[in-house]
């Protein structure tokens, strides 16, 4: 693998050229994309990826932020232990009864939801989501309105789609298209907790790594949605920042209430989520097993397909063929049951050997790294047609496009991160 390494990272680079002819093609090879805004969005994302795996500055800063997320975890704990007493101990702590998601993890949602209200109340948040929708702007060509969509899904989820409340009905239909991809082929800071509860026993840097796939996806989500649907409109935000819509806390407390009371629903629907659709998809895997055994295809049904049709893009990746099954087999269940349970299993998969190579586990955690199930097509959808109810029938109809953007976006990603993973291997936190 160590001799290989070079090969590997040589197909993750002409994944992404993959990844674009594929975006261009799936939107019918449309004119009108621009090739300034498609060579600065591959440009951000490789240097993103260069920094964080290439430099020993931007390492040290992955792993800074590796350990925040992880003490901000602990304090989360104090509450959920006050409030589940011995059920809140982890595996390997005294009085154990092994890892109960539904309250070990989904509780920090709440957590999560009440810092990052405390922190845009204070104007931290406007301040640093203003940052980067200006850099994408500035540099992708992006109307304001899109920079800071795209910008505020980096921290929160659905809820971004009200920091952009009166831009709304007037946006273009590509505007609309690329804020959909960016609201799913990213994570909310206020579900990242989950995602390292789930990994860290197995991964143990895996909070600084999610943090970083988030960043990457988000111009990725541009290119990739750009290229899909070019801009042929006027946009009426075209070339200037627009600042998020403020007044939204009367004051800390508030905030406090307020964030943990949104935190409560989004636990309600996650769960919910979780319940339905992993129970819903049990039950179309068996029939479509039981049917597929009639016809002699033993072992065949919902999942193996999905798996199978994910195989060529872990491939592009540049996953080693002896793992990618494996994390093929990973992205076509976050595609139809969530991310959550897909990195479960690949947690499952590291801890029992299953996955081999230290950088297949890095690119499944990048490309896994996004809220792209067709769940969520239903989320978002529904979200910016509360808040723009003229325009719900375009959004429905540009839904499960945007997904497929939105999984392609995550693939970009995901070849990032295996193009510096041979170089970056020391940052994993696991052997070779």
């Amino acid at each position: 693998m160590q001799d290989a390494g070079w090969l590997y990272n040589l197909i993750s680079l002409l994944g992404l050229g993959v990844v674009c002819l594929l975006a261009w093609v799936s939107g019918g090879c449309r004119r009108g994309w621009r090739p300034a805004s498609l060579a600065w969005g591959l440009g951000l994302q490789l240097l993103m990826g260069g920094l964080i795996f290439a430099l020993p500055a931007g390492g040290r800063v992955l792993l800074g932020l590796n350990t925040a997320v992880v003490k901000l975890l602990g304090y989360a704990r104090a509450g959920i232990e006050f409030c589940f007493g011995p059920l809140a101990a982890g595996p390997g702590q005294p009085g154990s009864l092994g890892f109960i998601f539904a309250i070990q993890a989904l509780p920090t949602v709440i957590f999560f939801m009440s810092l990052t209200a405390l922190l845009y109340h204070a104007g931290v948040m406007q301040r640093v989501v203003r940052l980067f929708g200006r850099l994408l702007v500035r540099t992708l060509g992006v109307s304001g309105a899109e920079g800071l969509g795209v910008a505020s899904n980096i921290f929160v989820g659905v809820e971004s789609a009200g920091m952009v409340r009166p831009y709304l009905p007037d946006l273009t239909r590509s505007e609309f298209f690329t804020l959909l991809t960016a609201a799913m082929a990213t994570v909310a800071s206020s579900t990242l907790g989950v995602y390292v509860l789930t990994l860290e026993k197995v991964f143990p840097n895996i909070a600084g790594h999610l943090i970083s796939a988030s960043l990457i996806s988000a111009p990725a989500a541009i290119v990739v949605s750009k290229l899909m649907l070019p801009e042929t409109g006027e946009p009426l935000t075209a070339g200037r920042m627009v600042d998020l819509e403020a007044g939204r806390y009367g004051g800390w407390l508030e905030a406090v209430i307020q964030g943990s009371q949104d935190g409560v629903k989004l636990v309600v629907g996650i769960g919910a989520l979780l319940l339905s659709f992993l129970g819903l998809a049990a039950l179309v895997d068996g029939l479509l097993g039981w049917v597929c055994g009639l016809v002699g295809l033993e072992g065949w049904g919902l999942s193996a397909i999905l798996g199978g049709l994910a195989w060529p893009l872990a491939i592009v990746m540049g996953v080693p063929p002896t793992d990618a099954a494996q994390v093929a087999s990973l992205m076509g269940q976050r595609l139809l049951v969530t991310e959550i349970p897909a990195y479960g299993h690949l947690a499952q998969m590291l801890s029992q050997g299953q996955i081999t190579h230290a950088r297949s586990a890095l690119v499944a955690s990048y490309v896994l790294c996004g809220f792209t199930h067709v769940g969520a097509v239903a989320i978002f959808v529904g979200g910016f047609g509360a808040l723009a109810p003229g325009r719900l029938g375009e959004l429905s109809r540009l839904g499960l496009k945007a997904l497929w953007s939105a999984t392609l976006a995550t693939v970009m990603t995901g070849c990032v991160a295996g193009l510096f993973a041979h170089g970056g291997a020391g940052l994993l936190g696991l052997a070779r």
